[in-house]
């Protein structure tokens, strides 16, 4: 290792041959070839976004460099030759073998004449993360001192950290970085050292939010590089160096560079900075407002690229008529239309990011218009052109010939307005919301049919970098997971902000709630361990089969989550004093309600992201006694649907 920057980017490769002798395994199928002076072997290791595998195919952003570099050599050599090595391995023999090249590897003070140098990659920041839940605040190096700390051996960080006075004894050297969030996650060390974006990769295995580590402390940020083993020839890494160089100085008829493009598929700070994301005016989800475009989509827009480390400029959010949007979606490279209902027509159009929120979608007329003996097909219906409204008309038999298809929604509502059309087919709070920002009264006007839901979704034209896409749609579903200290994901904040609560459309199930919560303390009672463990595992009867979104919660006494069957991550964590998004402590609720009650109900307003909305839950808490002597309060809750 390597690397030091901001967030993404994947692998680098080209392997050559193996020297003779070498008994360590390679992941390549390529028959080894000595290196001579024009062959080199190339050496990298698991490193994401820089050099990693995917679906078994070496990958990344130092490997597409590689590529693009070994084609402008003419030597012959391809990427799928590069070998993928522990890093230590990989490290001791570019040292070693003459004409060995590693990558990515940071270049440092202390390396600088160990190697010769190809370059630079991209820069990479190094970091410390903790886990988010431990709220660990790092002010400086003398704070470090007495913390354990996960490196991977040999890595840049090791010598960093020793230089920061951190004692050999605090540093743990692990031979595979996979070691070192599991390290992390036993209690076995406090903190561990990885490039930012690479761990931000790791933070996902075992179906782990990408989010849950949180860097702490900033080691360095460093650029990365080809390391060549000394005795290469200076002629050989001069070539090498003009190849690579040329990538960054030839430019294409948008004046981009290949390592524009390439860095645009990994560095999603420089993929978003290149995109147009398009919109259309659909209160509240977005609208044109005080002189720039809000709404839940927008909002959540913003907040996925500030983590992502990026600030998208104004004129990259455009607002137009949505045929316009959706139409340059579809043919214009870099370009993403929003907010997008995902139907099964529109499935392999682009590549799909979200989701943002669920929509009702109806038919809307005025109250006292009776309905025609033939049903929607009687009445004068407007929408919107190519908007998910038209495919459920026709699903209901309505003839395109009744169907007014208007561009935009000021001549929708105007067609409203002037009796050219009798009712409106759209998704319902947009409709309310045009029709009052139009000065019609929303009230006149009654839901005559339900058409059906569906979620809306960033759409991405399918030329983008499905890595990126990849990266957005993890970050966005971070923002509606990840508390801040309050305990409010900042999703529910811009969902409470444009939209407010909603009912769910999924049946109240409040009876399988006061029965998993009334089972699981009888459990408790038998086996206080054993019942935590299963809780925690997510299996049945702690989280209800036909209905997922009941599940088993228990705190403690202090209000620290003990088990969790539907996030087993919130394990250890705080609750006291933390809100929902109302601001209230609905967590010390429970404890109150239990101790004072023994059992009882508690409502707040909590995400349901089955619905990707906000919605009203209630929560059934009982006082538990387990076989272990300890007190706990038991928990399990189901969101309120428009019937209850």
């Amino acid at each position: 290792m390597r690397l030091t920057n901001s967030i993404l980017i994947t692998l680098l490769l080209i392997a050559a041959a193996l020297v003779a002798g070498c008994t360590t395994t390679t992941t390549n199928t390529t028959t080894p070839v000595a290196p001579t002076a024009d062959r080199l072997v190339l050496l990298t290791e698991e490193y994401p976004p820089f050099n990693y595998h995917e679906e078994g195919r070496l990958t990344g952003l130092s490997v597409d460099l590689l590529n693009e570099t070994l084609q402008g050599l003419s030597t012959g050599q391809q990427v799928d030759e590069v070998q993928s090595l522990p890093w230590d391995v990989a490290y001791r023999r570019a040292l070693a073998e003459t004409n060995t090249v590693l990558f990515a590897t940071s270049r440092l003070p202390a390396r600088e004449h160990e190697f010769k140098w190809a370059g630079p990659i991209a820069p990479e920041r190094s970091v410390l993360f903790a886990l988010r839940e431990h709220n660990l605040s790092i002010s400086g190096p003398a704070n470090l001192t007495r913390l354990r700390i996960g490196v991977v051996r040999n890595d840049a960080a090791v010598q960093k950290l020793a230089d920061l006075g951190v004692p050999e004894a605090q540093i743990h050297q692990a031979d595979r970085q996979e070691e070192l969030p599991a390290w992390l996650d036993a209690g076995e060390i406090d903190l561990f050292a990885y490039g930012e974006g690479a761990g931000r990769m790791l933070a996902q295995q075992g179906n782990g939010s990408v989010y849950r580590f949180v860097p702490v402390y900033t080691l360095a940020e460093v650029q990365t590089w080809f390391a060549f083993n000394r005795n290469t020839s200076d002629a050989t890494v001069a070539r090498f160096q003009a190849a690579l160089d040329r990538l960054s100085s030839e430019r294409d008829a948008d004046n981009l560079s290949v390592r524009d493009r390439i860095l645009a598929r990994y560095v999603p700070e420089v993929a978003l900075g290149q995109m147009t994301f398009r919109t259309e005016e659909y209160p509240p989800y977005s609208s044109a407002a005080n002189g720039t475009i809000e709404g839940v989509a927008p909002d959540l827009l913003r907040a996925t690229a500030g983590r992502l480390n990026a600030t998208l400029r104004p004129d990259q959010i455009e607002l137009g008529t949505w045929a316009d949007a959706y139409r340059s979606a579809l043919d214009i490279d870099n370009t993403v239309v929003f907010s997008t209902a995902r139907t099964p027509a529109r499935e392999a159009l682009f590549q799909w990011a979200g989701p943002i929120a669920r929509l009702h979608y109806v038919v809307l007329a005025d109250r006292n218009r009776t309905m025609p003996a033939d049903g929607l097909a009687g009445l004068r219906i407007t929408t919107i052109r190519d908007s998910a409204s038209v495919a459920y008309l026709r699903e209901r038999g309505v003839p395109d010939a009744k169907v007014r298809y208007e561009s935009g929604p000021d001549t929708m509502i105007e067609a409203i307005r002037n009796g050219s059309a009798d009712a409106l087919a759209y998704s319902l709070l947009p409709a309310r919301s045009l029709l009052s920002q139009h000065g019609v009264d929303p009230n006149r006007f009654a839901v005559i049919e339900t058409l059906g839901e569906h979620e809306l979704y960033f759409a991405f034209n399918r030329n983008v970098s499905p890595l990126m896409v990849n990266t957005f749609n993890r970050t966005l579903a971070a923002l509606k997971t990840d508390k801040d200290v309050s305990g409010i994901a900042p999703y529910e904040r811009i969902l409470y902000r444009h939209v407010g609560p909603e009912r769910s459309s999924a049946k109240a199930n409040q009876t399988g709630a006061m029965a998993v919560v009334n089972l699981t303390a009888e459990h408790l009672a038998a086996d206080a361990a054993g019942t935590l463990e299963a809780i925690n595992r997510g299996v049945a009867p702690y989280r209800d089969p036909v209905d997922p979104e009941v599940y088993a919660f228990v705190y403690d006494t202090n209000l620290t989550m003990v088990a969790h069957a539907a996030n087993y991550h919130l394990v250890g964590q705080n609750y006291h004093g933390r809100t929902d998004v109302t601001g209230k402590a609905f967590r010390d609720e429970f404890l109150a309600t239990a101790q004072s009650k023994g059992s009882g109900w508690v409502d707040y307003i909590y995400v349901n992201l089955a619905e990707s909305r906000l919605s009203e839950k209630t929560t059934y808490c009982r006082l538990a006694r387990g076989s272990d002597g300890h007190d706990y309060v038991v928990c399990a809750g189901t969101f309120r649907d428009s019937r209850s």
